[in-house]
């Protein structure tokens, strides 16, 4: 159930002394690195333990003594820490190369992706903000000791080739607020001519080289908009006022679509890479409102950030000792995290405080009143040309799913259970984990050659909307290849409230065997002692878990039905003999449908519902259906009994 209490500053503190503490106890004896066992991923950055479990937790730190009047020592059941000290004692440590503590060991060639780089831009910041408590304190030795660190790992790069371009800009920008050498050009170049090469619009940008790789996730938030909105701050900024004002423009943009994304309890449709940053998307909208780009209530910016908190810290993302998992919660998966993880890499997610603690302790903030969620004040479907998606939100139940047509991670790293699903919702986490090599299908359209498995890794088009009726749509075109076998699909998708409508059309390559094909409804994930119960008929199923069972009144309710074009559906508690694939629950189930063998042009329609047991709307809305037609010309048509139909154009 929600916890529908306000939040409070008092609240906020207690979960900051618990992560100050539990941090604390992991440092090493030079303060300048983390020693966590997270899943024993060792090597790299974890040499001699994790440098970026400290770089990361100085978000927090530096917003906490950005405020003059507050405590630099804070206690926790017993134990005092200074921040101050941990601070100094971190970064005189770390950006000594005559120091054990020295975080530069083995650094590439000067101007290269070196992680080292990532994290030089924030501890700057993070000087800049606590420079009253810290940097004014340090003897100019010891300040040029720091600046020469940040500067080696300052060095332009040949080319801008994706967020860490903001990295850059913020360690040249942080240089300069604090009096120390740095180079203007560099950041100019990054805020003007970079930014605005990957900007696609109505506040998205596009993580790559160049706008078109349709690369869209929470790099948006907690790289492209945190890392503006720290700029933003700096008094370098002030000095270029037309500029800040276009890039906060389009932060305010893209903060009009936030509030959308988060469910009634504060969840979160997870999708994408970096997952183990949890709730970093919080220090987007937070200093959001700091610059004066958020433009909604702050009543509702305070709800968002107390019930997704909550979340959390209520799912165990913070362990009994007061340590950040990597996990998104205390059950599921490992397989949210990324091969470039080090085992402090989750500390990113002290944006949030990073940008909470920046606010003033008498904020209006802190005082006014909470707002209602978009999800909570009524039903939405909403198309965003870019990145590709469809949200669509259910006051009745609170949870928000977000349908994807258009964004993709691209080869060589393509991530196609954290990319391309169909469907990512708050009710029905998706399953991260892969079984050789391979992603489960829920959520999606798989073919096999009794080798091998297809999924869909990118498009080779798409476009979404929502028609006048309030139905959402979503079409798609993809290859799926088996070997030398290149299968083409076209997908339209009809999202009709927590039920929707999947169509493929598959046309085969003749060069290979005619495949087999499997199609997913979305994971229902659930806690140990949760029994579910499963319906299954000839091309139809159902699984779901009744009300008061994970903390949802109306229980939950996965379910799929062929309405053309698949043999038969079976039910599934794992997938390939797994069982712990799911990004947020220790045990899943999901129902397949499959087609033994496709024809040269094989037509799929099913029918997918998603949401609460007693789904008498949405069940309506697939009984009453008669008939769903691919036309000549590419389009798709569905047509009711009561005469209703839609149209997507090919």
């Amino acid at each position: 159930m929600t916890n529908s209490s306000p939040f409070t500053h008092s609240e906020a503190v207690h979960m900051w002394l618990r992560l100050v503490a539990g941090h604390a106890n992991t440092l090493d004896a030079h303060g300048s690195r983390t020693l966590m066992d997270a899943f024993s991923i060792t090597g790299g950055a974890d040499d001699g333990g994790s440098y970026e479990g400290v770089t990361r937790m100085m978000y927090g730190w530096g917003g906490w003594l950005s405020q003059p009047n507050r405590p630099a020592v804070l206690e926790w059941h017993g134990q005092y820490h200074d921040l101050r000290t941990l601070l100094r004692t971190a970064i005189l440590a770390g950006c000594n190369p005559a120091h054990a503590g020295y975080w530069g060991v083995n650094p590439g060639p000067p101007g290269t992706y070196d992680q080292r780089t990532v994290e030089a831009g924030h501890t700057l910041f993070t000087l800049w903000q606590s420079r009253a408590a810290v940097w004014d304190t340090l003897a100019p030795s010891q300040q040029e000791t720091i600046t020469a660190y940040h500067e080696r790992f300052g060095v332009r790069p040949e080319r801008w080739g994706n967020n860490w371009a903001l990295f850059w800009a913020l360690n040249h920008a942080s240089r300069a607020a604090l009096g120390q050498r740095h180079d203007p050009a560099l950041v100019n170049d990054v805020l003007t001519h970079y930014l605005d090469g990957v900007y696609c619009g109505d506040g998205w940008y596009d993580d790559a080289a160049q706008r078109g790789a349709a690369q869209f996730d929470d790099y948006t938030l907690w790289v492209f908009t945190s890392h503006v909105c720290m700029w933003a701050m700096l008094p370098e900024a002030a000095k270029q006022p037309e500029l800040r004002a276009k890039l906060l423009g389009r932060v305010r943009e893209l903060m009009m679509h936030m509030p959308y994304f988060f469910a009634a309890d504060g969840h979160y449709a997870h999708y994408g890479r970096s997952l183990i940053y949890k709730f970093a998307r919080l220090g987007a909208l937070i200093w959001s409102y700091k610059v004066g780009a958020w433009p909604h209530s702050v009543g509702m910016l305070k709800r968002i950030v107390g019930r997704h908190l909550r979340w959390h810290f209520d799912r165990g993302a913070v362990d009994a000792h007061g340590v950040l998992r990597q996990t998104l919660t205390a059950h599921g998966s490992a397989e949210v995290r990324e091969p470039y993880n080090a085992t402090g890499s989750q500390y990113w997610a002290m944006q949030a405080f990073g940008a909470l603690w920046c606010l003033p302790d008498d904020d209006t903030f802190w005082t006014c009143d909470e707002a209602p969620l978009p999800v909570e004040q009524g039903n939405f479907m909403l198309a965003f040309k870019q990145p590709g998606w469809v949200l669509q939100g259910t006051k009745d139940t609170g949870h928000v799913q977000r349908f994807n047509a258009g964004s993709t991670h691209l080869p060589p790293s393509a991530m196609p259970a954290k990319y391309d699903k169909f469907v990512y919702s708050t009710a029905m986490p998706f399953n991260a984990g892969y079984v050789n090599g391979n992603p489960a299908p829920d959520g999606a359209l798989m073919l096999s050659d009794g080798i091998r498995w297809a999924h869909r890794c990118g498009n080779e088009a798409h476009a979404v909307g929502v028609f006048e009726d309030g139905a959402g749509w979503l079409r798609m075109r993809y290859t799926l290849s088996l070997g030398v076998a290149k299968h083409r699909v076209d997908t339209t998708i009809v999202v009709l409230g927590e039920a929707h409508i999947r169509a493929h059309r598959i046309t085969l390559d003749p060069t290979g065997p005619a495949p087999s094909a499997v199609e997913g409804s979305a994971a229902l994930g659930y806690t140990p002692g949760a029994i579910p119960k499963i319906g299954l008929g000839q091309t139809a199923a159902s699984f779901f878990v009744e009300g008061g069972q994970d903390r949802s009144p109306h229980g939950r309710k996965v379910a799929i039905r062929a309405i053309r074009g698949y043999d038969r559906a079976e039910v599934l508690q794992h997938w390939q003999g797994r069982f712990d694939l799911n990004s947020e629950h220790a045990q899943f189930g999901m129902q397949v449908l499959h087609v033994a063998q496709l024809q040269p042009i094989h037509e799929l329609v099913v029918a997918v519902h998603i949401g609460k047991v007693d789904a008498t709307e949405s069940a309506h809305a697939i009984d009453t259906l008669e008939n769903a037609v691919w036309g000549d010309d590419g389009t798709f048509t569905l047509h009711w009994h009561d005469g209703r139909t839609l149209v997507v154009n090919g």
